[in-house]
């Protein structure tokens, strides 16, 4: 893609991805000695003033935003009749890429990440926008250097204002992540991004979706297996991450906020843990599923001191009667 004189001395590298409306480029800025992302509205639908208007409003939110966990723009133009944003490029790919490893995230590390997550969230909370489209892909890894590496925000081609939400039809979002009331289209609110931080936690802890099927099963949803019967988490967590996953909005916790803060108070950072965690320099979680229930665990042991009592009753009235 060439772009214009002004930004000449960005040197176009490689595509780093194609969607359905726009396509991600890598440039290299040969005077700052730095990379960054071009993301380009796909020429066929550059004539389309609804979905320019879309466009560039992704780039104007990301603006207004300006967080160090959410992408961040720096230019916007158009380059033969297709508009163009320049925005932060995340070297370090996507939490998508992370669950595709044969291992999980430390548990600290998954956690830190939903904070990071969370924050991000919360500022365009505060701004008025729903994300509704939060997912492992839409949630980028820019490394941080000693300060740590950091989870940015993207892709907010399907956000929308919420002062503009009521009455919103269009259906938008990944069924895996998306709050069941996104199914039926009506307005939705910031509690609609809780409900897809924790699938995205969900995933992140258990390595597994919260569901699967279609948008329709998406209406009868409901609550997942609690984690810590899938993989060795404090129970703690169920509590927290199944009210974040509550079909029924009015039962979710209200806010990101109140969910993160939730979520790290029940799981407590190891002692002397750094408050930003290098994310890529840990050791991973073994992908490992609990054979049973921690009540299991109890019967079992229960059962195995029944018997022991039971064995030296016998052996005590043999004893005895001998």
């Amino acid at each position: 893609m060439a772009l214009p004189e002004r930004l000449g001395r960005l040197q176009q590298v490689e595509r780093l991805g194609v969607g359905g409306f726009a396509t991600v480029w890598l440039y290299h800025d040969e005077e700052l000695q730095s990379d960054v992302a071009v993301k380009a509205l796909a020429e066929n639908w550059a004539q389309r003033l609804d979905v320019r208007e879309r466009f560039l409003e992704e780039a104007r939110i990301l603006r207004r935003a300006d967080s160090d966990h959410i992408v961040r723009v720096y230019d916007v133009g158009e380059a033969d009749g297709t508009p163009y944003f320049v925005m932060t490029y995340a070297d370090l790919g996507s939490l998508g890429d992370v669950l595709e490893r044969d291992s999980l995230p430390p548990l600290a590390t998954a956690v830190d990440m939903v904070r990071q997550a969370g924050a991000g969230l919360s500022v365009l909370h505060e701004h008025g926008v729903v994300h509704r489209d939060i997912k492992p892909q839409n949630l980028l890894v820019r490394s941080g250097g000693s300060a740590g590496d950091r989870i940015l925000v993207a892709d907010l081609g399907v956000a929308k204002a919420l002062l503009h939400a009521s009455g919103l039809t269009q259906v938008v979002g990944t069924p895996s992540y998306m709050a069941p009331e996104q199914a039926t289209g009506i307005g939705v609110d910031v509690r609609a991004d809780v409900h897809a931080l924790a699938a995205v936690t969900y995933q992140l802890l258990t390595g597994r979706l919260v569901r699967t099927g279609t948008l329709g099963e998406l209406m009868h949803a409901t609550l997942p297996p609690a984690p810590s019967t899938l993989v060795d988490l404090p129970t703690a967590v169920d509590d927290v991450l199944l009210r974040a996953l509550e079909p029924d909005p009015e039962d979710r916790w209200p806010d990101v906020a109140s969910y993160v803060a939730a979520l790290r108070a029940a799981v407590p950072a190891p002692a002397g843990a750094q408050e930003q965690l290098t994310l890529w320099q840990l050791p991973d979680r073994p992908r490992e599923v609990v054979p049973a229930s921690r009540g299991t665990t109890w019967t079992t042991a229960l059962i195995s001191l029944l018997a022991f009592v039971a064995a030296f009753g016998v052996a005590y009235v043999i004893t005895t009667l001998v």
